[in-house]
């Protein structure tokens, strides 16, 4: 009787090490959802995008037009935008205060259009005269994603902008 006993306890204590390891493996996956995917046109007219729905780039050059690339954001690099998007709520109902918008030009112009876990959210804004908190929560981020994108190898090829906006 206390061979059995000691098979069933080894039997015990190894299924709940694979279990407890299943779970352990599971949890890395519940960070950032499968379907996490975003894209971004920002800056001056809004000609600069990255969209990783199709992992293109688009690079104003200004006088010269602009110029596509297909880039991808590493696992990793997706992981750590999804975490800043988490951190500032961007699927939750965000204040962009339309009525503190105000012309300037050139304009500046920014669009979202996010999805993970089966939802789509979209936002749009213009220039303003005093940015409201979410906002510029939302310019951090695209100031932090285009640093991103601009640091990599394959967009440091991309042609250079010729010229300015007045």
């Amino acid at each position: 009787m206390g061979k059995r006993v000691l098979v069933f306890i080894l039997i015990f204590l190894s299924s709940l090490i694979t279990a407890c390891s299943n779970e352990a493996s599971s949890g890395d996956n519940k960070g950032m959802p499968s379907d996490f995917n975003f894209s971004l046109k920002y800056s001056t007219y809004g000609k600069q995008v990255i969209d990783t729905f199709n992992d293109i780039v688009i690079k104003d050059l200004v006088l010269v037009g602009t110029v596509e690339a297909e880039i991808a954001f590493t696992d990793v690099e997706m992981k750590e935008i999804y975490n800043k998007m988490i951190a500032i709520d961007i699927m939750g109902e965000l204040d962009l205060e339309k009525e503190k918008e105000c012309g300037s030009e050139p304009e500046s112009i920014s669009n979202w259009t996010i999805q993970m876990n089966g939802e789509t959210k979209s936002y749009s804004y213009k220039s303003y005269c005093n940015y409201p908190e979410d906002v510029l929560n939302l310019i951090k981020l695209e100031d932090f994603i285009h640093n991103l994108m601009a640091n990599k190898e394959e967009y440091k090829k991309l042609p250079e902008s010729n010229g300015g906006y007045e």
